[in-house]
This record gives C-alpha cells, structure tokens and sequence, in this order.
C-alpha cells in the first residue's frame, strides 16, 4: 500500500457508495471496491461496511481517514512551499471559478495567454467553492464579500444583482408577488437573493432554483421567472427588463490563490493581467450580447 491508496478510503466516506466514489476518481467502482479489500488486507481490519443503501466507515476507517487527512495536508503544503519558488514564466495555471466569471474576463484571459504562451491555462467552473489550500486549484476567480482569510488576494471588480424578467413583463411591486421567482441553489448569490426577498416580497414563492448567474440569465430570458442577475451583465442584455429600481445586493469578485503561491512567477503574471485590466474601459470585456452563446453551448 502506498499513502496515495487512501483517496479511495476518504472517497468512500464521502460518496458512500462505490459508483460515486469511481465517478469522483474517475475510474472505475470495481476499482474501488479491489483498492478497498487490498487496504484492508494490509491493515489487517474492516475499514468500511454496507448500511441500508451506503457504504460507512467503521471505527478503524475513520482513524485511517484522518491519518490520510493529515498526509494530504502535508503533501499538499509541501508542494506549495516548493511550487512557490518557481521563478519560471512556464507550467500550468489551474484556474477555478463560476461561469459567468470565466466568460466576462475571458479577453483578459485571452491577453494572458498571447503574452505568455508558455503558460498553460487549466480553466474550471464548479458551483461548489473548491479548495486551494489542498491545492485543487491554484488561482480562484470568485463572486463573494468573504474571501478566505488565509488567503492572498485582491477584488478586482463588484457584481451588483438587481431583479430581472422577460421584457414583456411590467414592474410593480403587486405584480411582482405574484409572479414565478426564480433563486439562487450556491451560498452566495442564494443568502443575499433570498434575505432581500423576504425583507421585500416576502410572499413571493420560488418555482426554479439555479447554481449560477448565467443559467439564471438564461433561464429569465427564456421566460422561466424572474431572478437577480447582475446589471453590469444583465442591462446589455436584449430581451431584458430591470424589475426593481435598487440594486438587491452586491457582490465583489476576487481573485485569490494560498499565501505560498503569490510570488510564482506564472500566478504573479496572471493577477498583473487582471490589475491591468482593472483600468481598461469596460467594453474591452466580454460583450453582454454574446452571453447567452455561451449558455447555449451547455456551460
């Protein structure tokens, strides 16, 4: 056995069924199943067993499962500290954010890349936070009033949500009750969404939940109901009509990456793009109009 065989074991406790654990490794549940039997052999103990529909840990896999914590944090810090001394205007940038993030910085993304070729872009949207500090990403792009602490990172930008409908519709605070509302299902944008909602339509009642800005920019365009979208992307947008007269809340965007990476030469060169950026007329980003391509193609 090798401390890599553990990520079967914690993926297991996470999943708790074989199929799940195989999807999250991407490989196969037989595998999973085989690379269980063979940490049990070697230990010598039942580190998992079948309750009702899952798969649970016993006593002893729990113990494995935080010794194997710990080995990752280490491995994880290790590759960090040494990673954080590439001098190298070369590699690969693991990038992690929303989708309607990735798709309105996508021209300073695009000046990166031409201006260091050498640089590879791993680019992924995910609508749960992903962790850098295990190093699943090295650089995030986020939608939020609280970055991590532990963090270095600066906001770059603010996103502020007003209520959105289809253009046919009339504004008005009686209408609006009776219309569908349409709610965020990720932390963010779905705490502020829904606080505000109740503060001012508190009769509203929600008929769709989305994971991100732009599925919701779709789905109010096509008519499903009526959401917060973001004025500085969703005003751009034909088809379109603002319900509320404020802003519902507001977001920053961020940019981060751990403490150990901000000297890499490669994410050093990334958050100096951006900062450039940040003095750059607002028509060099993304067109709003193009928004809904980008939602058509299934992001």
């Amino acid at each position: 056995m090798n401390a890599g065989d553990l990520k079967y074991l914690a993926a297991l406790a996470k999943t708790r069924t074989f199929t799940a654990a195989a999807r999250r490794l991407d490989t196969s549940h037989t595998t999973v199943a085989r690379k269980l039997r063979q940490i049990e052999s070697y230990f010598g103990a039942r580190l998992a067993e079948r309750v009702g529909d899952g798969i649970v840990l016993t006593a002893a896999g729990e113990e494995a499962l935080r010794s194997a914590g710990r080995i990752f944090e280490e491995m994880a810090d290790l590759e960090r500290r040494i990673a954080g001394r590439d001098a190298r205007l070369s590699g690969q940038i693991s990038l992690t954010s929303v989708d309607i993030l990735v798709w309105h910085f996508m021209p300073v993304l695009a000046q990166f890349r031409s201006r260091y070729p050498d640089i590879e872009l791993a680019i992924r949207t995910n609508t749960e936070v992903v962790s850098l500090s295990r190093r699943d990403a090295e650089v995030a792009l986020r939608l939020t009033n609280d970055p991590e602490g532990y963090l270095f990172g600066r906001e770059i930008g603010r996103f502020n949500f007003a209520l959105f409908g289809h253009e046919s519709l009339e504004p008005g605070r009686a209408r609006l009750s009776r219309l569908p509302w349409l709610e965020y299902s990720t932390r963010d944008c779905r705490e502020r969404s829904a606080e505000w909602k109740k503060r001012h339509v508190p009769e509203a009642v929600c008929k769709a939940f989305l994971p991100t800005p732009l599925m919701m920019l779709g789905a109010v365009k096509a008519g499903l109901g009526i959401g917060a979208l973001p004025i500085e992307i969703a005003s751009g947008e034909q088809g379109l009509r603002q319900m509320s007269d404020e802003p519902c809340f507001s977001l920053g965007i961020w940019l981060l990456t751990p403490e150990e990476l901000r000297r890499t030469a490669r994410v050093r060169a990334l958050f100096d793009c951006f900062t450039a950026a940040q003095s750059s007329p607002q028509s060099e980003l993304a067109s709003p109009q193009s928004a809904l391509d980008l939602t058509g193609a299934g992001v």
